[in-house]
């Protein structure tokens, strides 16, 4: 299958591993049609992943240098990707609101502290997260997941992103149904619940496809089953790969569109012309309306 557009790239702005203008690039040489740059933003909280405060203005000058010498070839949009924390950084923190963005993505990393004020993160490692998983939660995994969608579903109904980013990334470590099955009711009801939340905010949800050709799971963020109940929900979609390096723009794209037309969807989105756009998903290509 074919798919033109990335709305989810890193670039040495936060985490990435290249500069926008490396991107755009490979972009051009991929024949994108449409790339959105979406750092991580700004947390003020010393140790946790985003770009620096005093970065923020540098970033978006050059991604209007880009959009501006690109865009008869490659639409370029400017994004940030937003951590939820309550009472630290939302989507409507002050330094996110006048940063001049087309589209935000809302994100859940940090699920708790540690009795030092540290933040507990899935995206840490194996030891970091067993640590965090019995200081804060006891053990209990039940009790952490639900916190991680609660978080979710407060972001959403408080500080409303346009996109909700992997849904499903705390799964990243649970390789073979190491600490839950998600076959399990509830975690099902958890993630049934946050969907609907999702649906009745009007939110896009992000398919990233990163944990697959990363090898971090042999699904996409959000598993299979859970485009299913999305697609019954009427939940709109976009396609992304979380790219954190050029070679990733497209990384596992097949195989994501693939499962969104499995899951029943006939189309996904696009942003193009500054607005969200249909495009159908029609034998192995996308077809924009």
């Amino acid at each position: 299958m074919i798919h033109l557009a990335n709305h989810h790239s890193h670039t040495n702005f936060s985490d990435g591993h290249a500069t926008p203008e490396q991107f755009v690039n490979k972009a051009l040489d991929n024949n994108l049609v449409t790339l959105g740059f979406s750092d991580h933003a700004p947390i003020p909280v010393e140790g946790l992943v985003g770009m620096k405060l005093e970065d923020l203005p540098s970033y978006s000058l050059v991604i209007d240098r880009l959009r501006n010498q690109t865009q008869e070839d490659l639409q370029i949009y400017k994004s940030l990707e937003v951590d939820y924390i309550p009472g630290i950084i939302n989507v409507d923190s002050p330094h996110i609101q006048s940063a001049g963005l087309d589209y935000i993505l809302g994100a859940v990393h940090y699920v708790g502290q540690f009795a030092d004020g540290s933040f507990w993160s899935f995206e840490s490692g194996q030891e970091h997260f067993e640590r965090g998983l019995h200081e804060i939660y006891s053990g209990d995994i039940r009790e952490a997941i639900s916190r991680y969608y609660e978080l979710i579903r407060e972001m959403l109904n408080l500080h409303t992103p346009d996109i909700v980013a992997h849904l499903d990334r705390i799964k990243k470590l649970n390789g073979e149904n190491r600490y839950f099955n998600e076959k399990e009711k509830w975690y099902r009801e958890l993630v049934t619940e946050t969907l609907e939340t999702i649906a009745a905010k009007n939110v896009i949800m992000e398919i990233n496809t990163k944990g697959v050709y990363k090898n971090e799971t042999s699904d996409t963020y959000p598993s299979f089953w859970i485009l299913e109940i999305a697609n019954e929900l009427g939940i709109a979609t976009h396609l992304a790969s979380d790219a954190h390096h050029p070679d990733d723009l497209q990384g596992a794209f097949d195989f994501g569109l693939k499962q969104l037309k499995k899951a029943g969807y006939k189309k996904t989105f696009i942003r193009l012309d500054n607005e969200w756009q249909d495009s159908a998903l029609i034998g192995d290509r996308i077809f924009i309306f």
